[in-house]
């Protein structure tokens, strides 16, 4: 493997012809993946992704489609783009057809961006894919780079209606043009809706019951927008405010400046409670988002840093503990500390030894579930944090949560959010 560049502004266009061991190899006429500069018939391009040619032009549009993007790896190197580009994405197109499945694709969008196409899988497990892909291009194209925040990845969240000459497609370049112009046209249309309903975004509050100490000194931030004339909570998948990392980010930056300020209005005397708010793991890992989301923070009161705890969301599956480490250093003197917000299957302990990670959490979820979660609960103890379940919207999710001896549970079941955190209090016995 390459060694690390001496300078992030400084790389050889040589380098990039080091250590490559990744042909393009054609696809066969029985099968194997169709590159994006052969053309062929569509048919055969669509054949994963459904039996018919409007059914798999419909699986394909709407399913899971990724965009990787090269631009902060431009901006890094910009002195030099000129001279190293056409090694950069030979090297980044034959990777992508390495490591994607048979029946995935990629897409050239312009220059440094590329929608990858996953047949078979959701949204959620495309996107730790693509994230995980991203992370390992980084170490292909530079060596073990510190950091590894250099590529983005983000959902396109389309739709038929998006794309314009499908009736004319007639091979793959006819198809790829209609995911260019159709991924900026919603990226164009998601900003657009982003701007015009962020100014009806509120944040609210929801205490989190500490069944075991019978005790409320903690509260999450729920975030609401108005649709008509109701407020509704913002769900995960939301494409308005969720639909791409730049999006998703935007909201992370609102959300924490309406909550500061609610910090601001609890004063600098009595006592104060622990407010939990979530974050996207993503805005954390940008350098650029990460910097912005610790200005904000470092712009709260003093006593945030006692009274702020950050629940992170989308945590991808095989992140080392230094990458953590390195992301959580920056904010840490700022907040009380941390919360991963994961799932029920999740198991890798070892990424947070060591880290200001106080508990772990799950949201929602079914009673189906309850025996994973527990399991993850008793995993979580033993390594010395606590565990909280959000979003409990039934009795029977209650009672589970309080057998299993939870230490925070939170959720519409246990009552409605409040405009303004509630003070620290004892439940009645």
């Amino acid at each position: 493997m390459p060694k690390t560049p001496q300078s992030p502004s400084a790389i050889s266009p040589d380098y990039f012809d080091q250590g490559r061991d990744i042909e393009y190899k054609p696809a066969s006429s029985a099968g194997g993946l169709l590159q994006h500069h052969e053309i062929g018939e569509a048919a055969y391009f669509l054949r994963p992704f459904g039996k018919t040619y409007r059914e798999a032009l419909s699986n394909l549009i709407t399913g899971s489609i990724q965009i990787i993007g090269l631009d902060d790896v431009k901006a890094q190197y910009a002195e030099q783009w000129g001279s190293i580009a056409k090694s950069v994405l030979k090297i980044t197109e034959a990777f992508l057809s390495h490591k994607l499945g048979k029946s995935d694709i990629f897409v050239p969008l312009d220059e440094g961006r590329f929608a990858l196409l996953f047949a078979g899988i959701s949204r959620e497990e495309a996107l730790e894919k693509s994230t995980i892909i991203a992370s390992e291009l980084v170490n292909k194209l530079f060596g073990e780079l510190p950091g590894g925040d250099l590529i983005s990845v983000e959902a396109a969240m389309l739709e038929i209606e998006d794309f314009d000459g499908l009736d004319r497609i007639q091979d793959l370049d006819d198809l790829i043009q209609c995911f260019r112009e159709a991924i900026d046209k919603t990226q164009d249309k998601q900003a657009k809706e982003f701007r015009q309903r962020k100014t009806k975004i509120r944040v609210c509050f929801r205490p989190l019951i500490n069944r075991r100490k019978n005790f409320v000194a903690m509260n999450e931030a729920v975030v609401f927008h108005e649709v008509d004339g109701q407020s509704v909570a913002v769900m995960s998948d939301d494409p308005v405010f969720t639909g791409t990392a730049t999006l998703r980010a935007e909201l992370d930056f609102l959300v924490l400046r309406e909550t500061g300020k609610t910090l601001e209005h609890l004063g600098g005397v009595g006592n104060k409670p622990t407010i939990l708010l979530s974050v996207h793991s993503e805005t954390l890992a940008d350098t650029f988002w990460r910097g912005k989301y610790a200005r904000i923070l470092s712009s709260l009161p003093e006593y945030t840093c006692r009274h702020l705890l950050l629940n992170i969301q989308g945590t991808v599956t095989g992140t080392p503990n230094s990458r953590y480490r390195q992301i959580l250093t920056s904010v840490r003197s700022m907040v009380l500390g941390f919360t991963f917000e994961v799932n029920p299957e999740w198991s890798e302990f070892e990424a947070i030894k060591g880290l200001p990670i106080h508990a772990l959490s799950v949201s929602g979820h079914t009673i189906s579930e309850a025996a994973q979660i527990e399991l993850l609960f008793k995993h979580a103890k033993s390594s010395g944090r606590k565990c909280i379940w959000r979003s409990i919207d039934s009795d029977e999710l209650a009672r589970t949560a309080f057998k299993m001896d939870v230490d925070y549970a939170s959720g519409s079941i246990f009552g409605n959010v409040q405009d303004e955190p509630a003070r620290p209090f004892s439940l009645p016995t």
